[in-house]
């Protein structure tokens, strides 16, 4: 839609969202932690993501530059989504600590069956290419559109699922609280948030580990997102429907295996089974061990595509000055490794990590702590698409895959330095 959206581009716009998403995710959670409710910020959320919607749809009426409309996009959705922080607190709080990986594996299946769900539908209407056909004067339905048509129908639902069927499970304080509350002055209000902190008895080192450990996950996330989504036309020299189509097919048999790990979780109580902190260590490791066995060595690698003009796809040697002798994983081995590796990994992963950070914080109101982790992963979500797009831009896929090993089995190393004390919260 944009043929000056460049890798780059892409990278910067992963960081402008992940920066809204960051700051967004403490005012959320702050917002929801003052005014002790939950409905509100959430029903905020989706006013937003309906706006993002609307924004998308109708880009047509903006003759140049689709791409900065498209951050802008990126952005609101990010915000919107960084609402899932008081998601996360809400849950706790409805939660015990016995059915703590229940719960997160019950919010990790929303998750991943919204990520199913966009690239079933691209598949399925991948016949309608852009500029597809007109709905209303200036808004157009093609295979780009439909996640966008779906989200917008689904986030009103959603609204109104918040606004009558949500319960806000905060302690209410009384009026004598409030009152006392009111009188306080800042520095008073401080004063007593520290000390409620330092009385607190929190485990601060488990929980620096979890915050730190976290950065694994990040990068991760940074490479399947950033990386892996420009591979298939620039390495492989796939046309854009070609790549809309293998993703959706790759996204499809992901969502199928994550969702029946994650209904393990909640039917066969998985969580109770095995420890979640030895799970979180198996995952990140076989993780890891993707970008091991995909690195191009000559054994298991092929050519990078060559430029071609009339498509703009290919490995473009003006863009990027290791074209020439550069080389890729083959393209089904490639993804075979993906969906084998990450299907099951990542949702046992993130569901092991929120439930060995939530039993570290113990008994107290998460909806800040989680905002913290969220935090976290934005700020590393701001830096690492830059990062990771112009070390690819500079150096190719190589460099690149070393890094994340490097980052993964340091950060495995500290997992297991601290994994007695993990397994004894």
């Amino acid at each position: 839609m944009d043929n000056d959206a460049s890798a780059q581009f892409f990278g910067y716009s992963q960081s402008a969202t992940k920066c809204g998403h960051a700051v967004f995710a403490l005012i959320f959670s702050i917002w929801s932690y003052k005014a002790k409710t939950v409905k509100i910020p959430m029903l905020a959320s989706r006013f937003i993501a309906v706006v993002a919607c609307c924004i998308y749809l109708i880009i047509e009426y903006v003759p140049h530059g689709k791409r900065y409309v498209f951050m802008s996009v990126y952005i609101l959705l990010g915000i919107a989504n960084s609402a899932s922080t008081v998601l996360r607190g809400y849950i706790v709080m409805c939660s015990t600590t016995k059915d703590r990986a229940k719960a997160f594996a019950i919010i990790g299946l929303s998750l991943i069956a919204s990520i199913v769900i966009g690239p079933m539908l691209q598949l399925i209407f991948s016949g309608i290419a852009y500029p597809g056909f007109e709905v209303l004067p200036g808004i157009r339905f093609h295979v780009f559109s439909v996640p966008i048509w779906v989200s917008l129908f689904l986030t009103v639902i959603t609204a109104f699922i918040i606004l009558f069927f949500m319960h806000d499970v905060h302690p209410i304080m009384t009026e004598e609280e409030k009152l006392r509350n009111g009188m306080m002055s800042l520095k008073e209000k401080i004063v007593l948030a520290y000390e409620t902190v330092k009385n607190s008895n929190l485990k601060w080192k488990l929980i620096g580990v979890c915050l730190i450990v976290k950065v694994a996950v990040a990068f991760l996330q940074v490479m399947v997102g950033t990386v892996l989504a420009i591979l298939g036309m620039v390495m492989y020299g796939w046309t854009g429907t070609e790549t809309v189509q293998v993703g959706s097919t790759v996204m499809i048999s992901f969502g199928l295996i994550s969702i029946s790990v994650l209904l393990l979780y909640i039917f066969c109580k998985l969580g109770e089974i095995l420890p979640q902190e030895k799970v979180f260590l198996g995952c990140v490791l076989f993780c890891g061990l993707f970008f091991v066995i995909t690195y191009p060595f000559d054994f298991n690698s092929q050519p990078a595509a060559k430029y071609k003009e009339t498509t703009h796809v290919g490995c473009n040697s003006k863009e990027y000055s290791w074209c020439e002798n550069a080389m890729v994983a083959n393209p089904i081995f490639f993804l075979i490794a993906t969906i084998v590796i990450f299907a099951p990994s990542l949702p046992m992963l993130h569901t092991s990590l929120d439930t060995v950070y939530s039993k570290v914080l113990g008994n107290i109101d998460q909806n800040v702590a989680q905002g913290v982790m969220t935090v976290m992963d934005d700020i590393l979500g701001m830096v690492l698409p830059i990062l990771a797009t112009t070390l690819f831009t500079i150096f190719g896929i190589g460099p690149l895959w070393i890094t994340t090993v490097v980052i993964f089995f340091s950060l495995c190393g500290l997992w297991v330095l601290n994994l007695k004390e993990i397994s004894a919260v």
